[in-house]
């Protein structure tokens, strides 16, 4: 027996809506996304403070893309490279952290990279065993090849010389405590969220 016409208008769009990998339509979720963003680009203010009042520094610990790499995690794609791009922006104008010239300005566009380079990539690797681990390894490949095409195009528009190897291998090393934090943190507050029925 043929349905309807009317009928099979009326759940097209509700099946799909729902396709795995297509953005919620649910003005709820929009909602808590938006918020959720709000409050995780909140602590990507606060974080990188409190490291800085223990004396840990910034450029070894990385303190703002812990933040940045849950919003990657937990929001879709554009939200959470909005967080990454704002998150540098906004601390630059509150706390003077990171100098918004050059330092804020360069890293907006690698950390709205790293947000959502990681939401894509957590789409498809989440069945994965290690599937967390692959977003983030992914994300952070991905800033930093942001990184050196911005030191090789933009950095000395914003009077800032320096070789593109030279400031993307040293700051790897450098940042190495901050890389191994991000790798162990951020997975051990997936799994905590999970738990507490908290997921993208």
């Amino acid at each position: 027996m043929n349905h309807p016409p009317d009928a099979a208008l009326a759940t097209a769009p509700a099946s799909a809506s729902h396709r795995p990998g297509l953005p919620s339509r649910d003005p709820g979720r929009q909602a808590r996304d938006l918020a959720l963003g709000g409050m995780l680009l909140a602590l990507a203010v606060l974080v990188p403070i409190l490291f800085h009042a223990v004396g840990w520094a910034g450029k070894v610990f990385l303190p703002m893309h812990l933040p940045v790499l849950m919003a990657g995690l937990l929001l879709p794609p554009g939200i959470a490279a909005a967080v990454g791009f704002l998150a540098p922006l906004t601390s630059a104008a509150l706390t003077g952290m990171p100098p918004l010239v050059p330092f804020a300005l360069l890293m907006a566009p690698e950390l709205a990279t790293l947000a959502a380079v990681a939401s894509v990539v957590y789409v498809r690797a989440r069945p994965l065993r290690g599937g967390v681990w692959l977003a983030l390894l992914a994300a952070m490949v991905a800033g930093r090849c942001v990184t050196s095409l911005e030191i090789l195009a933009v950095a000395p528009l914003l009077g800032f010389h320096a070789s593109a190897y030279a400031y993307v291998i040293l700051g790897a090393a450098t940042g190495t405590p901050g890389l191994i934090l991000q790798l162990t943190v951020v997975p051990a507050a997936m799994r905590a969220l999970e738990r507490a029925g908290v997921s993208r």
